[in-house]
């Protein structure tokens, strides 16, 4: 996640959405300041929120609800943070296509997966777009 995290310095609002953030985050910087110098950042530049994405969120307990709820992040929207979870869902048929590869060869053929769901869900934004186009 800070691999990630260091090509963005830029980014003045983060937020981190987990389905066990709760317990997540509670020794997050403390491991933080254990990683190599290059993958720390200084977080006091920064707005840092954690969120339990919206379909999690109900197993977890009434503190959890009020302190890691999308309902109650400013600029959310209606955001329910569970997108890549369906994904997910979608690339577990593959699973055991891959087990048996070399790590290579499994690393190829799920990043050929990926990019071909990516492809259809933006032929499938762009169709959606064009049928509203239409009187």
């Amino acid at each position: 996640m800070f691999s990630s995290l260091k090509y963005f310095a830029v980014l003045t609002f983060i937020i981190f959405s987990y389905d066990i953030v709760c317990q997540w985050f509670k020794k997050l910087w403390a491991r933080h300041s254990t990683l190599p110098e290059g993958l720390q950042f200084d977080r006091t530049s920064k707005a840092i929120r954690y969120v339990i994405p919206k379909f999690h969120l109900q197993a977890h307990n009434k503190k959890c609800h009020t302190t890691f709820s999308l309902n109650f992040l400013p600029g959310s929207g209606r955001t329910d943070g569970e997108g890549i979870e369906r994904d997910w869902a979608i690339m577990n048929a593959a699973a055991n296509s891959t087990k048996e590869m070399s790590e290579g060869s499994r690393h190829d053929t799920l990043d050929d997966l990926w990019g071909d769901w990516n492809y259809r869900k933006i032929l499938m934004m762009r169709k959606s777009y064009l049928q509203s186009c239409i009187p």
